[in-house]
């Protein structure tokens, strides 16, 4: 059992929420800045069994679309598919690793870019696509980053002593 509780992960969220619309939008790659909740969502549905990334997803990410976006739902939903494509991945891959951060936010990155494009269109938008995917080389290149930060922040809780770290104590006594 993991040492995250819903009431650590809800504050850990909000505050996350709260430097998406304030901190982190003013910090810019090439024009374009990370999205750190997509990065929360894809690092606790990979850390943890609970489904903390969804719950949290859907929940912050409705507030972020409140916030910031002229329409409602793309973000909660692009969380959602963080989510699910996260999920596997903390099925098969050791949580220590964090190879499978950069995969998942490399997948998870464009899925998040089209289909805020995509809702963006239906609502109207005359971006063109090609526009929309310009981002994806800083995103790519940030959120695999951040995400990778942000799994060594929360790891610690998921895994308190490595195998390694027991066994060489055990052969040392």
């Amino acid at each position: 059992m993991s040492a995250m509780r819903w009431y650590i992960a809800a504050p850990v969220f909000f505050v996350a929420c709260l430097l998406q619309t304030t901190l982190v939008s003013e910090f810019e790659l090439w024009g374009h800045s990370p999205n750190l909740l997509l990065c929360m969502v894809c690092v606790f549905s990979f850390l943890y069994t609970e489904p903390y990334g969804l719950v949290m997803g859907v929940v912050f990410g409705a507030l972020l679309d409140i916030a910031t976006s002229w329409y409602f739902g793309p973000q909660a939903i692009s969380f959602v598919l963080a989510f699910a494509i996260a999920r596997p991945f903390g099925k098969v891959f050791n949580h220590e690793w964090f190879l499978p951060q950069i995969m998942i936010a490399a997948i998870a990155t464009p899925v998040n870019v089209f289909l805020m494009w995509v809702m963006g269109r239906i609502a109207g938008s005359p971006v063109h696509v090609r526009f929309a995917f310009e981002s994806l080389p800083a995103l790519l290149i940030m959120h695999c980053a951040l995400a990778v930060a942000l799994h060594f922040i929360f790891v610690r809780s998921v895994i308190r002593h490595g195998i390694d770290r027991k066994y060489y104590g055990e052969i040392m006594m």
